[in-house]
């Protein structure tokens, strides 16, 4: 016989009693003498599958559901409202010369790649997040806590698309979808992308995603042009928050194809539109930053399996260490650089573990897709969503990251509310309008009862989640706290060990800041009381200085360690012995160390350089003085962006009229 034709639109619910797995068979029994019996009829010809036209059935929109998920988005981070920058921040914000211009630097931020000043060519476009710095500066000045508060407003305001938009998908399943939008503001991994005002790239992108696609769902209710628009400008904005958002092309025929029922063909045209804004948008990129892909550097801190060639055993591993942390997300770490996580390999048992999970999940997200369940669904907005992440190891080698997991949370939230209703909803989520029973005497549960174990289940859930998400975002409150949070739980990581000391160099440097002004006090200082109270303070802020700068050099040293050829580090060695343990000769080893590891460190040759005009002034020798002018003008060759060096070329040219763009091997090796 053939097949049923699906539904047209949701579900409606039935007059007859439901047999769910657990009704016993002396019931089915019972149940079968009830039915009438059926004629025979005649088998039709099989066709093609049905399609509701346009516009499918409105579905409505209960409120508290969406303006709770929003209320809690702002609640979790109001902790953050004090915080500094940190990480990333720095160079999005701090360090970005267009940002600080205000109004005035939108129209450069518009054609320059991401990470412009900071001399790494990712290919990354994404102008919408600075330019939202450039207008917080121009109307607020450098002040991280406005910043924060508009974070935390953006995640409130993507709890309210979310929550909006998950309810026209579960028509009549209020609770259900309540609950997976709890379980997606609530998530720990969020906190990366929520507290570090960098992330709002990725908040932004998800919000005008979110809003793609409520927008076009209004279009497939209405009919009205007007919503297809509204989802191309909502896409358009997605590109330019992070470029990344290409994956959601295959969420709108996802989402037509599972909740409007639409057949596959027709969820597939529909995108036309949207392909001629990516087709736009990636034109656009191209004509301003003049690549695509951009150039990844030979970095073994951030892309170490492109150099170990490990990059698709390792992308199986970290499978495994995504899942962990959607499901149990402790502990988190901002940096999970070399070597937190060894590469994978064919000898590594989390490699195969995690490709034969891929192979499972894969098979099961074929298997929802054919049936179109809830959890099917779920797996293929996993996969969508962190195909960015996933592809960055694949393609580029790079490493692991939560923030990659950001969208895919939704996912796991659609999988965890369909299981907790398999195990703790006794009655199907079909039959919820009806409310009937399987006893036709009886009136039906109320829908809080036969929902309470779940609910109940959930409340510690989210409790749990939202306990962490709030204590997490202390660990974000600046550089120091940040760096030191992550020393428990990623002592092999290079980056982090760097990160550290440099703390520890910013602690030295202020400790030397006050032994000269104690210094220059003394210099007037009559009184032999003073001179003696001076004498300590001098004593007590030089034993700072060296013991801040003995932790740092402990650190660095632990990094290069864990990676031998980490140039950064070495030239955090080297700016210790300059600034706050003074040894010259110390200080030029290292950062020629630098310059040997990574030879386009712009800041390496430019202190090389100070280094060398101090000497060449202190000593009237010429020479050193060339060789001044020698490493201010390679700063410039490595970084033409670098203002410091610059500055310092033109300052010594006006000084003594030297410049010099080339010396032999046995002059720089000589001194």
């Amino acid at each position: 016989m053939a097949k049923k034709k699906q539904p047209a639109g949701p579900v409606r619910p039935v007059s007859k009693p439901l047999v769910t797995p657990s009704t016993s068979r002396s019931t089915r029994a019972a149940d079968t003498t009830l039915r009438p019996p059926v004629r025979a009829t005649a088998t039709k010809p099989a066709g093609p599958s049905t399609t509701p036209s346009l516009p499918v059935d409105s579905r409505a929109v209960k409120w508290w559901p969406p303006v709770l998920l929003a209320l809690l988005g702002f609640l979790l981070y109001v902790n953050t409202f004090s915080h500094e920058y940190a990480l990333d921040d720095i160079a999005a914000i701090g360090q970005n010369l267009f940002v600080k211009k205000g109004l005035a630097g939108i129209p450069d931020l518009l054609r320059t790649e991401f990470w412009h000043f900071s001399n790494i060519s990712l290919g990354y476009y994404r102008p919408l997040s600075l330019i939202t710095f450039a207008l917080e500066q121009e109307f607020f000045g450098d002040n991280p806590h406005i910043s924060h508060m508009i974070n935390t407003g953006l995640y409130a305001l993507t709890g309210l698309v979310v929550g909006i938009l998950l309810q026209k998908w579960l028509p009549k399943q209020t609770i259900p979808a309540f609950l997976i939008g709890l379980v997606f503001i609530a998530h720990p991994l969020h906190t990366e992308i929520v507290a570090n005002i960098k992330g709002r790239d990725e908040v932004l992108s998800f919000l005008f995603i979110s809003l793609m696609l409520l927008t076009y769902w209004r279009y497939l209710e209405t009919k009205q042009v007007g919503w297809i628009v509204g989802a191309c400008v909502s896409l358009y904005l997605a590109f330019l928050s992070k470029e990344s958002s290409i994956v959601s092309l295959a969420l709108i025929p996802a989402m037509q194809y599972w909740f409007a029922r639409r057949n596959l063909w027709q969820s597939l045209i529909s995108l036309w539109p949207f392909l001629i804004v990516a087709a736009l948008f990636f034109y656009q990129k191209k004509l301003m930053i003049g690549t695509l892909s951009g150039n990844p550097p030979v970095d073994w801190a951030n892309y170490p399996y492109a150099i170990l060639k490990t990059e698709k055993s390792t992308t199986f591993k970290f499978l495994l260490h995504y899942i962990q942390l959607l499901v149990f997300p402790h502990p988190l770490v901002y940096d999970y650089s070399y070597n937190v996580i060894p590469t994978g390999g064919k000898g590594d048992l989390m490699t195969w573990a995690g490709f034969f999970t891929l192979l499972g999940l894969l098979y099961l997200t074929i298997r929802g897709f054919i049936k179109r369940t809830t959890w099917g669904f779920g797996l293929f907005w996993f996969f969508v969503t962190m195909a960015p992440g996933l592809g960055f190891i694949w393609l580029r080698g790079g490493i692991f990251a939560e923030r990659f997991t950001y969208a895919a949370v939704m996912g796991f939230g659609f999988i965890l509310i369909w299981a907790g209703q398999k195990l703790l909803v006794r009655k199907p989520i079909e039959a919820e309008p009806a409310l009937v029973s399987s006893d036709l005497t009886q009136p039906a549960r109320p829908l809080l009862v036969r929902y309470a174990p779940l609910l109940g289940l959930m409340a510690v859930v989210a409790g749990l989640y939202s306990f962490k998400t709030v204590d997490r975002n202390r660990d974000w409150k600046n550089n120091f706290i940040l760096f030191n949070s992550a020393l428990p739980y990623a002592p092999n990581s290079c980056q982090v060990q760097r990160h550290v000391a440099n703390e520890w160099i910013e602690k030295g440097l202020k400790d030397r800041a006050r032994l000269d002004s104690i210094q220059n006090a003394l210099k007037t200082a009559k009184q032999p009381a003073l001179v003696k109270q001076g004498q300590v303070a001098m004593d007590s802020a030089l034993a700072a200085a060296n013991k801040h700068g003995r932790w740092a050099l402990d650190h660095l040293q632990e990094s290069t360690r864990i990676y031998p050829n980490f140039g950064e580090a070495y030239f955090s060695m080297a700016y210790v012995f300059q600034k706050i343990t003074p040894n010259v000769d110390s200080a030029k080893y290292y950062y020629k160390q630098t310059i040997r590891a990574a030879n386009a460190y712009a800041p390496a040759y430019n202190n090389l350089g100070v280094i060398y005009q101090t000497e060449g002034f202190a000593q009237n020798d010429r020479r050193k003085l060339e060789l001044a002018s020698y490493y201010y003008n390679k700063s410039m060759v490595v970084n033409p962006a670098y203002v410091d060096g610059q500055n310092n070329r033109a300052n010594l040219m006006k000084a003594t009229g030297i410049d010099v763009n080339i010396l032999p091997d046995s002059v720089l090796n000589k001194y």
